[in-house]
């Protein structure tokens, strides 16, 4: 069988590509850096049987202390390797031939999946993605002693098609006289040239040949580094990153391309981004605000606000969180890293006490403006949440959601801990420093009654978890 996943190089380079699928917004990373490897090796190959997948979805085998990282392989898989280098006891390899396949591998649905970075567990089948994910956050609460009462089923969506937020790198080549656009390859600064993206939400609009051509013939051709695309409920909304002015001939070019596609149910928006500020360059006249429905309200979306890429896991997700926390009227509810109110605006129409926490004071008022727009009683407040005693001057919860971003929320943990909060729903985009989190609140007398996984990325090794938690001491 051939090499399902052949790093191969490509002729432009950029740092501009997207953040890895996981992803785009706050507290999400880009692709990690390959680690500094000891170049032992000279295009040395090996056959290695493939026992189990690392917290990467990359397959691992062993041989005496040694242990080999092989991406594109899956457990039961008889495989050859060529050894890149290693650290430590660990070596990094790059898979040659699958010469024994297993049961569960598939043929990947897109044909730039051999170089773009994005989606690393296509030649996985999608129900083998969802168990290994669940398997992989089993085994971090394992070796932090988390015992769960209650396993929930999978959240699942469509896998394909289902993202509606993401970033994409573009690059003049002065060589080739012409635009790369596309996504980066896994663990490198290069762009993986692409026509269409089975992940990305499906619209005429998202033709990548097109855009390149059109950003090809602009004069400021070599000024665009990023397009960035924004599927809301009631508009596609696509952002150019411009790294200086374009002419008003090819602003007028842009206005005149986006009009080429066909018309759908979904309007089109076309805007050119510098740093921080925005401008709309179709319609010319004022665009419709963005919007997101959640449990039937309208959150308004700005084009820099962090949102949840799947939108049908989100609705679920949110329905589930609700759920578990079934808040009664009287109850004072915090929302941690409420972001623009994904959680926060459901649970005030449950609780005429809900709190909104976020670090910027631009979110902290977009917060205001949301509630005020939906006539929902949420409080809408300040505080740095990976700072000791961030919350001290709130008044004491009945419970508390939190979503943070990756680096987990100990300081929060901590609070929680000092105030014995008797309810606690923690949604998390990073198993290990949940784990870490949650090996804290179990240690001060909290239980964890249910838990769940959310397959927010489909064909990605990326998993969101849901826990409940009880204080229950002694």
């Amino acid at each position: 069988m051939s090499h399902p996943r052949q790093r191969q190089s490509n002729k432009s380079h950029s740092r501009s590509g997207r953040e890895r699928s996981g992803q785009s917004g706050r507290g999400r990373s880009g692709p990690r850096q390959a680690p500094a490897l000891r170049p032992e090796v000279d295009a040395q190959q090996l056959t290695l049987e493939i026992d189990s997948l690392n917290s990467e979805g990359q397959g691992v085998a062993r041989r005496g202390r040694d242990v080999y990282f092989v991406p594109g392989a899956l457990p039961g898989e008889t495989v050859e390797v060529q050894l890149d280098g290693r650290r430590k006891k660990i070596w990094y390899t790059r898979l040659r031939q699958v010469i024994s396949p297993a049961a569960e591998r598939t043929e990947p649905h897109c044909r730039h999946y051999q170089r773009c970075g994005g989606c690393d567990m296509q030649h996985l089948s999608y129900d083998a993605q969802v168990n290994a994910k669940q398997a992989r956050v089993e085994r971090e609460f394992q070796r932090q002693h988390i015992e769960v009462e209650c396993w929930q089923p999978a959240i699942t969506a469509t896998p394909w098609h289902y993202r509606r937020k993401a970033r994409l790198g573009v690059r003049f080549s002065k060589a080739d006289e012409r635009n790369f656009i596309g996504f980066r390859e896994a663990a490198s600064s290069h762009i993986s040239d692409i026509d269409q993206c089975p992940v990305l939400v499906d619209h005429p609009a998202l033709d990548w040949q097109a855009w390149r051509d059109c950003i090809s013939s602009l004069a400021g051709r070599d000024r665009i580094s990023q397009i960035e695309m924004i599927d809301a409920d009631n508009a596609l909304a696509l952002i150019l990153r411009e790294l200086k002015p374009l002419s008003s001939d090819d602003r007028q070019a842009l206005c005149d391309f986006i009009q080429t596609f066909p018309t759908t149910d979904k309007p089109l928006q076309l805007w050119l981004k510098t740093d921080t500020n925005y401008h709309c360059l179709f319609p010319q006249n004022s665009p419709d605000t963005l919007f997101h429905r959640v449990q039937a309200l309208e959150l308004n979306m700005a084009l820099d606000d962090f949102i949840q890429v799947n939108a049908g896991v989100n609705r679920q997700m949110v329905d589930q969180a609700l759920d578990w926390l079934n808040p009664e009227s009287d109850e004072r509810i915090w929302d941690l890293f409420a972001g623009h109110g994904n959680f926060s605006m459901p649970l005030a129409t449950r609780s005429q006490q809900v709190t909104a926490v976020e670090v910027q004071d631009s979110m902290v008022s977009s917060l205001k403006r949301q509630a005020e727009k939906l006539a929902l009683p949420l409080l809408g407040r300040k505080a740095d949440l990976s700072q000791p005693g961030c919350l001290a001057d709130l008044p004491q919860p009945d419970a508390v959601l939190l979503d943070p971003p990756r680096a987990g929320a100990a300081e929060v943990a901590a609070e929680l801990i000092r105030r014995r909060v008797p309810k606690i729903v923690y949604v998390s985009c990073d198993v290990a420093t949940l784990a870490r989190d949650l090996a804290q609140l179990t240690s001060a007398g909290y239980q964890v009654v249910k838990a769940g996984i959310m397959d927010m990325f489909p064909q990605t090794h990326h998993v969101e978890t849901m826990v409940l938690l009880r204080y229950s001491p002694g």
